[in-house]
């Protein structure tokens, strides 16, 4: 299928407004380019360096703000950071992120099938523009979070081919650095794909493993005395947590609760993106894990939700591409929803976005549960949808290469439909090298 001319015309367009209004802004406002996480990244790696205790104190000599929160391992792949200085870090991690925004909206647009001469660049210039400016890339931009890499090696490990050496590394190792795409390892098993699981937990394992051998005690605290779940040292701000948790924490009820609704909320969300992935629908599978990594976290910013990307992807695809209105109206509300408004303008640094608002009252419970009431609308938003696919819609089928009128298919049970010859095959199971005609 082919995207609208519309989408092809404009969609450079839109690129060039996003990087404008960018370029607007960090000059108006420098300290957007202030990268203030990269840098606490980079104190980490300094600690290691020094031989000081890597969760004793802060950026700032603070022992309350500015904390390395990672893992050990986290801090030792941080050390090429250590080694320039902090302008040069800032600017790296600036360009390194732009350029991961880019590469994960056309790398998904590629698994969607889209390719140079169906409108890839027309409709990645569009969505890249979009994706820009939701307020957890945005704001990832500005803080230089490792977000933005996680989701990126993670898209790259997950839709790559299914049978490399080394599929499961990039998840295993993103996991090491911060524990929510551990998630992922979950969902390789349930997908099928062993090989890619049992790899990702063993390079998981091997971060846990270096951490020890070089920093014991920092690993020590980290994983026996459990500093991966002290969310003080975070923040102390309850309206700060995006997540299942903190909705909890705002409204005084029980955290043991929320630990039961976690689990059966993951639980579900994998096996909507499992059904999801095996309808041929991956990038949503994608999206539905990583938004739901975030739900269940017991600390989630919202710049951690990065995972809208991939749904954002989705829902333009579908609206732009296959045509349809719903997912337009969908990418629509997403995107008005959680695009970094400006707020405020007054100061060193605009507010931006919608968790920037805070009116006080009921207001500051469930304005803050923004991401998480997003995630659960496009939970029940899939299931309605997966269970209305028809066998009869064309769009639905897995062909695979034609030739004279003889389908050459994949592998797995599908649909495939010889267009234009009036002859359709109907869940046939097939394997390599067999026809259906």
């Amino acid at each position: 299928m082919r995207p609208s001319s519309a989408a092809r015309a404009y969609g450079p367009a839109v690129l060039t407004v996003a990087l404008v209004v960018y370029a607007a802004a960090y000059l108006r406002w420098p300290n957007l380019a202030g990268q203030v996480d990269l840098l606490v990244y980079r104190f980490g790696a300094d600690q290691v360096l020094a031989g000081h205790d890597l969760y004793a104190t802060g950026l700032t000599g603070n022992p309350r703000t500015l904390l390395f929160d990672y893992s050990p391992f986290a801090a030792l792949f941080f050390l090429p950071f250590a080694l320039v200085t902090p302008l040069t870090a800032q600017i790296l991690g600036l360009a390194v992120n732009a350029a991961l925004v880019a590469y994960v909206v056309l790398r998904l647009l590629r698994e969607l099938g889209m390719t140079p001469t169906t409108g890839l660049w027309g409709v990645g210039a569009l969505l890249v523009g979009l994706v820009a400016w939701l307020e957890p890339v945005r704001l990832s931009l500005q803080l230089g979070q490792v977000n933005l890499l996680i989701l990126a090696v993670v898209v790259a490990d997950l839709l790559g081919p299914e049978r490399r050496k080394w599929a499961g590394v990039g998840i295993g190792l993103v996991a090491g650095i911060k524990l929510t795409p551990a998630l992922f390892i979950v969902y390789l098993l349930l997908i099928g794909r062993r090989r890619a699981a049992l790899v990702a937990s063993a390079t998981f394992a091997a971060t846990v493993a270096v951490g020890f051998a070089v920093l014991p005690r920092d690993s020590g605290y980290f994983w026996l005395r459990r500093g991966f779940d002290d969310v003080v040292r975070i923040s102390s701000d309850p309206v700060a947590n995006t997540s299942l948790r903190g909705l909890f924490v705002r409204l005084h009820w029980p955290l043991g609760a929320a630990t039961v609704v976690a689990v059966v909320l993951g639980a579900a969300a994998l096996a909507i993106a499992t059904l999801a992935w095996r309808r041929g629908h991956r990038v949503l599978g994608v999206a539905v894990v990583g938004m739901a990594s975030d739900a269940v976290s017991p600390f989630s910013w919202s710049h951690h939700w990065v995972w809208v990307a991939p749904l954002a992807v989705h829902l333009g695809h579908r609206a732009l591409v296959v045509g349809s209105r719903w997912s337009l109206v969908g990418l629509g509300l997403l995107w008005v929803t959680f695009a970094g408004w400006f707020v405020s303008v007054a100061g060193d640094t605009p507010e931006m976005g919608l968790l920037s608002i805070r009116p006080g009252g009921g207001w500051d419970v469930w304005l803050p549960a923004a991401y998480l009431l997003a995630f659960l609308t496009a939970l029940v938003a899939t299931v309605w949808w997966l269970r209305r696919e028809s066998p009869e819609d064309p769009e639905d089928y897995v062909t695979g290469t034609e030739t004279a009128g003889v389908l050459y298919p994949v592998t797995r049970t599908q649909f495939a439909v010889a267009s234009g010859l009036g002859t359709t095959a109907s869940r046939s199971t097939v394997s390599p090298g067999n026809t259906v005609t």
